[in-house]
């Protein structure tokens, strides 16, 4: 069956024009609801970015804070590096011009003879000088006194002055008096009586003070405030 448009022409193309229009009216819909979801996503990853932005601001913010907390503790010694730099060279001098008395009675107790035994010592050391020049041993020196008692033969007498005087802290070591005693011990043994120069080289143990984890040890003071 063949179909015959009975419209009139002028009918027909307003038909096609309303057609054409909803359907330019549709795809504006359709554009624009894209748009609103490209703008929606757009808008909520900018919210997200945001508040990341914000929470990283916020933790910056905290750390600033915990820091000025631990500047203000440490406030107490924001002057201590000035002045343990204006006092260091005294202690530097002081340090490198001290005598080393550990270690000169331990290498004492190696050099003693084993028929010799020492009943008293006294000792004075050098003055301190915190000018001295380094390598070179402190004027006027020291002096030690040595009392002990020896098998009765002189030659171990003669031993102790000969091994103190190679000791590096000793110098011109001098027998001052020696007497046989029969009456004090079992056996006779000779008392004697020695002197000897206390030998200080300045620098011999280090030429200046340290104070390695002085900043730790301030930090940590602070701390515990």
């Amino acid at each position: 069956m063949r179909r015959i448009n009975l419209l009139p022409p002028e009918e027909r193309r307003r038909g096609l024009e309303r057609l054409r229009g909803q359907r330019a009216a549709g795809l504006l819909l359709v554009g624009g609801a894209a748009a609103l979801l490209v703008v929606g996503l757009v808008a909520l990853f900018l919210v997200v970015r945001i508040y990341m932005v914000e929470s990283r601001i916020a933790e910056l913010d905290a750390r600033i804070a915990e820091q000025n907390r631990r500047l203000e503790a440490l406030s107490p010694y924001r002057g201590l590096q000035a002045r343990i730099e204006e006092k260091k060279p005294v202690a530097d001098g002081i340090y490198r011009s001290r005598f080393q008395w550990a270690e000169f009675l331990q290498g004492l107790a190696f050099v003693i003879p084993t028929t010799t035994a020492l009943e008293t010592m006294s000792a004075e050391a050098s003055p301190v000088d915190i000018d001295a020049p380094v390598g070179q041993p402190l004027e006027p020196p020291g002096r030690v006194v040595f009392t002990g008692v020896a098998l009765p033969e002189y030659r171990n007498v003669a031993d102790f002055v000969v091994r103190m005087d190679n000791l590096r802290f000793l110098a011109n070591t001098r027998l001052e008096s020696a007497e046989l005693d029969r009456q004090t011990f079992i056996r006779p043994a000779l008392s004697f009586e020695a002197e000897s120069e206390l030998v200080t080289e300045v620098g011999a143990a280090g030429t200046e003070l340290r104070l390695e984890g002085l900043e730790e040890q301030a930090s940590r003071a602070g701390g515990a405030r």
